[in-house]
This record gives C-alpha cells, structure tokens and sequence, in this order.
C-alpha cells in the first residue's frame, strides 16, 4: 500500500505477516507490529533492542515519506518502550545476582567445621582422646582467661575499684580503637552463633549428619569464651595508660584466646600422637538443606550475627564514653589531696604587691622592684607554710588542678590567693606554684608555669602516686632529690579513719571521716588538752582557744593547720617561755647593760661577746619602736601551728575566738616569720618540726641572730634561715610544754 491509495479512498488489502503475500510496500502499522513482536522474542531470550537498532529498521523498511501524524504516533510509542526496556534489564540484572548469590550459597549448603579442638566435641567419640583434648583445651583457655580477668580486677582500690586509669586524650581514643579491634580480632561469639544456625539448617534426613545437642554445646563453650575475652579486654584497656600498652594487651588477650587454634595445629602436625593427627587432619562439614525454610534460618543467622557484633562495639564504647566523660570530674582520681612539702626554705622569693609601678622608685621601699607593672618584694618563703588540704577545681593539660584550701575547716579561702598543684605541659611534670610568688624579676630567668616545686618529667595523672618519687625544689637553683608527702584525703571504709571514725559521703563532696572527740582528716589525733604548761614554770600556762563549735562540726576549738591554737595574756618579757632566769639572776650571766631611762621590764640585753649565741636580738630589735614597748605592757602570747613547726609569738592582746579569723589565716601571707626586713615578725619561740597535734611534748628553740637587716660591724652572721636555734630545754626530747590534767 502506497501513499496515494490511502489518500484517494482506495480499499486497502492487508495480508497476515509471514504469509507470503506481503506487497511491496508494507504499511508503519505492520512495521510497528513486526518490530513490537521482535523486541518481545529478544528479551526472552535476555536480549534486546536498542532505540538505534529499532530506528534503523524503520529508515531501511521503505523509502515512502512518513506521515507526520504516524511520526507524532511512532515517537510517543517510543517512550513506553524505552522504559520497558530499562526495567526489563533492572530485572535481568537482578535476576543474576540472585543466581550468583544462590550458587555461594549453595557453597554453604556444605559447611566444614571450623579447624579448632572444638571441632573435636562435635565430631569424635565423647570417649576418645581428641574429645577429651577439646575439654582440656576449653579449660586450659578459660582458666587463662579467667586469670587475666581476676588480675585486672584485683588492681583497683576501694575508691577506684575497677582501676580505671585517668589518661590524656591520644590514649582514650587509642583505647575505643583498642576495643573496636579486639571486637573484630574475636571470632569466637560470631563462630558459635553460626555453628548453632548451621545445627538448625542441617539436612537430618542424611544418614551422616551430626548431633544438634552436641554442636550446641561445643558452641555456647565457643560463645564463653568469646564473652571471657572482650569483659577481659575491657577491664584491660581502660586500665591502661600508654598508646603501645593498649594494642600489646589487646594483642596478649587475642594469642591468650586461640589457645585452642594452636593445640590444634600441633595435633595436626602429629607432636602429640597418631591418634589426635588423624582426628585433625579429618574433614567435616554439616550438610545443609537447600529447602526454604533453611534458607530462612540462615537469613535470620547473619542477622543475629551482625545485631551481635554492633551490639558488643556499642556497648563497649558506650561504657567508655561514659569513663571519658567522668574522668574531668575526678571520680577515677583522688580530689582531695594532703600535701607536705617538708621544711625547706627559699630566702628570697620574689612576692608580687598590688601597689601599680613603672619603676623601682615607685615602689615602697628599696627593696622592692618594679616588674610588669607591679612591685615585687624578696620574701623568706618556707615551704611548709603551704602544707595542708588542696582539692581539685577544674582542669588544666588535660589533667587536675588541685587549688589550697584555708587551714581551718578546709575550705576555699575568701580573699587569700591560694597555691595551686598543676601539671606543667612546658616541662611536662606536675609542680607547686603560686601566681603571686615569681621565681625571678627578669622575664629570661622566670621558671616554667613559675615552679617552686616539680616532679620527676611524667605524663602520669596519679600525683599521689608521683609523691613517693624524689622532687626538685627551687631556692634561687634546683635542689634535686628532695621528698615529698601526698596522700588522698578521702575515705573509702572505716579503716581510713584509723577505725576511731565513721566514713561517710558529705554532700556535694567526696567520703570524709567523721568522728566525735577525735580530730584530723583521718581522726588520726585525740582531743588535745585544754591547758598546757611550761616546762621552766608550771605556773605559766597556756589555754586553748575555743570556738564554742561555731562551725558547725564536733571541733569546739580554734583550728589552724589541722591543730589547736593556745593563748595566754601576758605583760613584760616572757621570761618563763625563755631559756634562762628572771632579771636579777640571771643579769650577770647575759652580761645586761641597762640604759638610762629605759623600763627594768623591757630593757634590752646587750652582749658585747659576737661568739655568744645568746645574743637577745629580738627584743633589741624590737625595743626600738615605741609601738612594741607599749605593746609589752598588755600582749597576747600565742602558740600555733604553721605547717611543720609550732610558732610561739607576741600579738595584739585582743585576740579571741571572735576576732581571730582563723579562715583566713596563711602562715606565709600572714608573714609569721620572713626572717628579713625591719618590719619582721613576732616570733619569739619555734619548735622541732613535728606532725603531732599538740605542741605538748615538742621540743621548742630560742631563734638569735636571724634578722639579716640589723647585720653590721666586721662580723658576718651566716647563719640557717631560723638563726642560731637554742634549746629552751638542754635534753633533747624532754619537751617544754606539757599538759595539765583537768580538775
């Protein structure tokens, strides 16, 4: 049929495709219909057209123009074919996935056990050598295992009982690297899972198929010791503190776990005997059934396996995500810490004012220097002064910043800056500082974070740890191997208080000792006596002063330091808390020159003699202000402690429970001995360092010649920083203030 016979009204004669009797020219609608009916047979066969191939059939068909309206109609056709034909190959090609996945599965319907002793509790007589070879090996891992498990718990303490180890930032994320491969390294667990879906999948229509219970069995014995491994990983990486530490006990645990694989292969290679060689080198696999319902089975077994897998990684490292987050809060590490830092001194310390300055001159005194703005004066800076309580505030270097507490209740001071125990990254140690004390005016010659005290270089988190360990101390240079003492001030069970208190959680606070009658953070001390006298005259004594329990706590006495505080209103020379007689017996031996017009009381002694070391420099320095004179005729003679030795000094006489804010005292900022400097102390007594918590008992000194300003003539007076020290009593360990027994 031609063009012009459709356009002139002629009947058309259409014939059957494939007859025979086609004429010449074939319309587009036996065209479309023959390409239609090709593409179909082509995709059965898993072939078909591509638009080109189709596109070259209809130019080559017939050279006839086509009419516009059968083009609009052959390409709207076009479109539906082209999709078709896409999802045609979306399905042809899930069809052969499906039949590469159905072949590997096919693989599995065969299933050879695993080649490990457990194998050996599957297949070989319950009776036989290589079966009993299984149940040692099982206990020979497990026992192992166990070990390792009891030792990681057996290191923590009773305030830390999982020994969880404070680390920097690069070992905690080793650590969850650590888990996540010791997660994947273990096969155990996924093995046994799979074995036990394999036990459900078995064709038991065989005649050669294995026994469920016994594949079950040999599986949950795989699964302990899979379980056994990673609670064993865990303790043994959040316990440890170094980078190549995690990976060697996560390499440790692993060999530890394939214990089994190793026996194993030795029976394998015969060192054993013959029996257990050939029991090794056998082959077994569990013959799986092809039917749907197995392949259900297996589905689901892959899944458990998988949910099983993330499950472990989540957990574990939700668990030490948890440990990360609570490590800046200190509950790994102890937060209260009693420090002692013995009893060394720097003479000239470089203190810090709030007086403002551009240069020395502007300063107080010449003395003083100006630096960065502020003046600055030399100082005898003692080191026990800054003994006592410190708690952790905050964190610095990714480590605890311990801040000094007053020495009364332990508490944060009001006003007083207090001294502060960091880890110094420069130098990367921990160290004593203050930020009011400089260790040099000149910028070039400052220590690192400004270090009076240091440890050995460590990236350790343990301070109290580090304290057993030999320090350097600064005193104008480095004094190497110099001993300290830190001990947590907190409480886990009764024990830490010496069994004489109770241990018991303070709000807000860690555990703290709490005791009746009985004081010291570890109720280590006995309620002290109310008066104590002195050795030279019983009829001097000295009361303590109390504090009517004001603070709220069983202490009813004033507190410093840990220890009681003593008083006793006095006028004149205080001669029966001296060494030597009163005026009148003993004048003749000081050689005592009175001036004229100057008290009897107060007159000073002068001693002409530089050899005699009982030079009474005190009261001849101090003599010569009008203010002390009238401060000897009504004074308070007070006894406290100031860190390592008891000061026995001369104060304003309006000392009292009230008056004294005992908060706020610091033997250091409140200058109870600097040692230079007109305006010196008050100091008149000092003991023997001691820890005890009564100066009862304590052997106590005269200091002479210790103020370096009143240093003159030919003589040079090089003597420690307390001065020339005389026994107030001549035998050694006598004491020289004793308790009285109450009436």
């Amino acid at each position: 049929m031609t063009k012009e016979d459709k356009y002139e009204g002629k009947p058309i004669e259409v014939k059957t495709i494939g007859s025979g009797e086609m004429k010449k020219s074939p319309s587009w609608s036996d065209i479309n219909t023959l390409i239609g009916r090709i593409e179909s047979l082509e995709h059965e066969r898993g072939h078909h057209f591509d638009e080109d191939d189709v596109d070259d059939i209809k130019e080559n068909t017939s050279s006839a123009a086509e009419p516009p309206e059968l083009r609009r109609r052959s390409s709207a056709k076009a479109k539906p074919r082209g999709l078709a034909r896409m999802l045609m190959t979306t399905k042809s090609q899930k069809a052969a996935y499906n039949e590469q996945l159905e072949e590997v599965e096919r693989k599995y319907d065969e299933f050879k056990l695993p080649e490990s002793t457990y194998t050996f509790l599957i297949a070989e007589p319950i009776l036989s050598t290589p079966f009993f070879l299984g149940c040692i090996s099982y206990a020979l891992c497990l026992t192992c295992l166990t070990l390792a498990l009891n030792n990681e718990l057996d290191n923590g303490t009773d305030d830390n009982p999982y020994a969880i180890a404070e680390v920097p930032r690069i070992v905690r994320v080793t650590q969850f690297l650590g888990l996540i491969i010791g997660v994947l390294m273990d096969d155990e667990i996924p093995t046994g899972l799979e074995l036990i879906g394999k036990a459900l999948e078995q064709d038991t229509s065989r005649g050669d198929h294995f026994s469920m219970f016994r594949i079950i069995c040999s599986s949950i014995l795989r699964i302990s010791i899979g379980a056994m491994f990673l609670t064993s990983l865990f303790f043994m990486v959040i316990q440890e503190d170094t980078v190549i530490g995690v990976f060697l006990r996560v390499l440790a645990l692993e060999f530890v776990e394939s214990v089994g694989d190793v026996i194993f292969g030795l029976c394998r290679r015969g060192f054993f005997s013959r029996r257990l060689k050939l029991a090794a080198n056998q082959e077994h696999a569990i013959n799986c059934s092809s039917g749907s319902s197995s392949r259900g089975v297996r589905k689901w077994s892959k899944r458990i396996i998988r949910f099983v897998y993330c499950s472990i990684i989540v957990v574990m490292c939700v668990g030490l995500s948890y440990i990360t987050a609570k490590q800046p809060q200190g509950t790994y590490g102890c937060t209260d810490i009693m420090a002692r830092f013995g009893d060394e001194v720097w003479e000239d310390s470089w203190v810090e004012l709030d007086q403002q300055c551009t240069t020395n001159s502007d300063c107080s005194n010449g003395n003083q220097k100006c630096f960065q703005g502020l003046c600055h004066e030399p100082r005898l800076l003692i080191y026990s002064h800054f003994n006592g309580l410190y708690i952790q505030d905050g964190i610095i270097a990714e480590r605890p910043r311990y801040v000094e507490m007053n020495k009364e209740k332990g508490e944060p001071y009001k006003s007083t800056i207090p001294a502060e125990i960091i880890y110094c990254e420069d130098i990367e140690a921990w160290v004593l500082m203050h930020p009011k004390i400089k260790t040099s005016v000149d910028s070039e010659d400052q220590n690192e974070c400004q270090w009076l005290l240091r440890s050995e270089q460590t990236e350790d988190f343990d301070i109290e740890e580090l304290s057993e360990g030999y320090w350097r101390l600064w005193d104008g240079k480095i004094v190497d191997d110099y001993k300290i003492d830190i001990d947590c001030a907190e409480c886990a069970n009764d024990s830490h208080c010496n069994y004489m208190g109770t241990c018991v959680e303070e709000p807000g606070l860690d555990q703290r000792c709490d005791v009746f009658l009985r004081f010291g953070v570890f109720c280590q001390f006995e309620t002290p006596c109310d008066t104590i006298r002195s050795e030279k005259d019983p009829n001097t004594t000295l009361t303590i002063v109390k504090d009517n329990d004001q603070d709220g706590d069983s202490i009813n006495f004033v507190n410093v330091y840990g220890r009681p505080m003593y008083y006793a209103r006095m006028s004149g020379k205080p001669y029966s808390l001296m060494r030597d007689g009163y005026p009148g017996t003993a004048d003749k031996y000081f050689e005592v020159e009175y001036p004229a017009g100057a008290s009897g009381t107060v007159a000073p002694h002068k001693h002409n003699n530089p050899d005699d070391y009982s030079d009474d420099d005190f009261f001849e320095i101090m003599n010569q202000k009008v203010a002390f004179q009238e401060l000897m005729k009504n004074y308070t003679f007070v006894l406290r402690y100031t860190g390592s030795r008891w000061y026995g000094q001369i104060i304003d006489p309006n000392l009292s429970a009230s008056s004294f804010k005992e908060e706020e005292f610091h033997a250091f900022w409140m200058n109870t001995f600097s040692g230079t400097g007109q305006e010196d102390n008050s100091t008149l007594i000092i003991s023997d360092a001691t820890d005890s918590a009564s100066p009862a008992g304590v052997d106590f000194f005269e200091m002479r010649r210790r103020n370096k300003a009143f240093e003159g003539g030919i003589f040079d007076y090089d003597y420690g920083p307390y001065g020339v020290m005389i026994p107030l009593v001549e035998q050694a360990g006598a004491g020289f203030f004793h308790c009285n027994k109450p009436t």
